[in-house]
């Protein structure tokens, strides 16, 4: 999935959201590539609302799944910015990063202790600087 962001601190670029009132997800990676040559400075970031309209939404199915063998029953949902009006974000940022002005420039995080997201919260990349975000192709990796 791709997004960009308004240009104020903390906008978000794109967030995973638990939709669930009963299971907590696991967040194991976020992978990220940039597809136009523009700097960008991210953070992640909880979330503890959910957004209203966001710019665009992808509920994960059984092809999301490396095994193929059953739809995330946690009922995660992937959004990306503009969002009509931004999730809450929460806490200091836990991850930065800087990319340079290059397509294809990018980063991978990856968490030794997969960073849990509760029911009906949310773990965000934010722009940590008041400064467009460009369009940045996005891949989340987490257990149920």
């Amino acid at each position: 999935m791709n997004a960009n962001t308004d240009a104020t601190a903390d906008s978000i670029a794109f967030v995973i959201r638990n939709a669930s009132t009963t299971k907590t997800i696991y967040v194991k990676e976020i992978w990220a590539a940039v597809t136009a040559a523009t700097t960008a400075q991210l953070g992640l970031i909880r979330t503890t609302t959910n957004g209203t309209t966001p710019g665009a939404t992808v509920t994960p199915d059984i092809d999301n799944d490396t095994q193929r063998a059953v739809a995330p029953v946690s009922g995660a949902v992937l959004e990306t910015s503009n969002f009509a009006t931004e999730p809450t974000v929460a806490g200091p940022y836990m991850a930065r990063a800087n990319t340079p002005a290059a397509i294809g420039a990018g980063f991978l995080w990856v968490f030794n202790t997969p960073i849990a997201v509760p029911q009906a919260t949310g773990l965000a990349v934010v722009a940590t600087t008041a400064v467009l975000v460009p369009i940045f192709d996005f891949t989340f990796v987490w257990d149920e």
